[in-house]
């Protein structure tokens, strides 16, 4: 197992699947980056997929794919429309899934 991201990889010695790090995309404030889809270019490890609309729009197609506390697709969105949990909630459940 690794540390590199996806299935089968670990975080802190915890199954990435135990671990619920992953964006949230508010579709009412993604417009997709007028077609641009910032965050998509952005993200080396394929956690999006576009969504064609009106707006088009991004969704989250490989959550796992998600690097445990990376925020920085977070930061290139303009419209506010990417969340992520806060990071002492994933903290505690790491915490709990090692001390079992």
């Amino acid at each position: 197992m690794s540390n590199e991201g996806g299935i089968g990889s670990t975080f802190m010695s915890v199954s990435r699947e135990k671990i619920p790090w992953w964006p949230e995309v508010d579709t009412d404030k993604c417009d997709g980056c007028a077609g641009e889809f910032d965050c998509l270019k952005f993200c080396p490890h394929k956690v999006y997929r576009t969504v064609e609309g009106s707006p088009p729009h991004i969704e989250v197609e490989n959550k796992f794919n998600c690097v445990v506390f990376c925020r920085a697709c977070q930061k290139m969105c303009t419209k506010d429309a990417l969340s992520f949990p806060e990071k002492s909630d994933i903290l505690k459940i790491i915490k709990e899934v090692r001390s079992t």
